[in-house]
């Protein structure tokens, strides 16, 4: 499996990157998804459980990722069906394939279980209807855990991939030109 960081060998016709537009598109947008739930879903914990900003937050953040669900499935599918590299060669990209294969799986954990987690019915943009899945009090606190856990495991790895990309700059090989 090829993920959307992991370049083809050769570029698409027509294309300056490895990458496609739309894949560099889904990137930037799970990117941006990411971040600002990991930033605000820590951030507001912080707060008190009555505090104004932090209930927008934790209406908001299961509407957003809830929208995005689709958007990370399509950018999975492209990053399986991406031609490329399917044995990394060297160390240092089996390592970055590795990587990039866990935040997938991460991103796909924390997604399933804040949907499995939900306490009760969402109306998605007011609009569309998101039943709560499972009533058993005690699944909902292990599920409530593990996507604790597992958005914990993520920013790990967010962490990680950000390091990389800055460690690459400073050695003169612009990763970020090619997602650009």
């Amino acid at each position: 499996m090829t993920l959307p960081n992991t370049p083809s060998p050769e570029p698409i016709p027509g294309e300056t990157s490895a990458y496609s537009r739309t894949r560099i598109v889904l990137h930037w947008l799970s990117a941006a998804v990411i971040l600002w739930a990991t930033f605000s879903g820590f951030g507001v914990a912080l707060l008190d459980q009555n505090d104004p900003f932090r209930l927008w937050v934790e209406s908001f953040n299961p509407q957003l990722t809830s929208l995005f669900i689709p958007f990370f499935a399509w950018r999975l599918w492209l990053a399986i069906r991406a031609p490329g590299r399917h044995s990394a060669k060297n160390v240092q990209a089996r390592l970055a394939s590795a990587a990039h294969k866990a935040i997938y799986g991460t991103v796909a954990g924390v997604l399933i279980t804040g949907v499995l987690m939900m306490s009760h019915p969402v109306m998605l943009l007011a609009l569309v209807p998101l039943p709560q899945l499972i009533h058993s009090k005690i699944a909902l606190l292990e599920l409530h855990q593990l996507h604790h856990v597992l958005c914990a495991v993520l920013a790990g790895l967010v962490a990680l991939h950000l390091a990389a990309v800055v460690l690459h700059q400073v050695r003169g090989k612009s990763v970020l030109a090619r997602m650009s």
